[in-house]
């Protein structure tokens, strides 16, 4: 049983990605279901994820404060 997990890929722009066990785990590396990207750990995506949003909150708490 494979279990997809919706993320955007860099290199064709699908969302459907893959790995082979039944739940998430940190240490899984993520694969497009498309083209077959590596996309890295489930760990290094959401800690890129965590980077790109905090810096999308900086300048919209700045604009508030001007």
């Amino acid at each position: 049983m494979t279990v997809q997990v919706e993320l955007p890929c860099p290199k064709c722009k699908s969302t459907k990605m893959k790995f082979e066990r039944p739940e998430i785990r940190e240490a899984d590396i993520i694969t497009c279901a498309a083209c077959g990207h590596n996309l890295g750990t489930m760990a290094s995506i959401r800690e890129k994820m965590n980077k790109a949003y905090q810096q999308l909150k900086r300048p919209s708490a700045a604009r508030k404060l001007q």
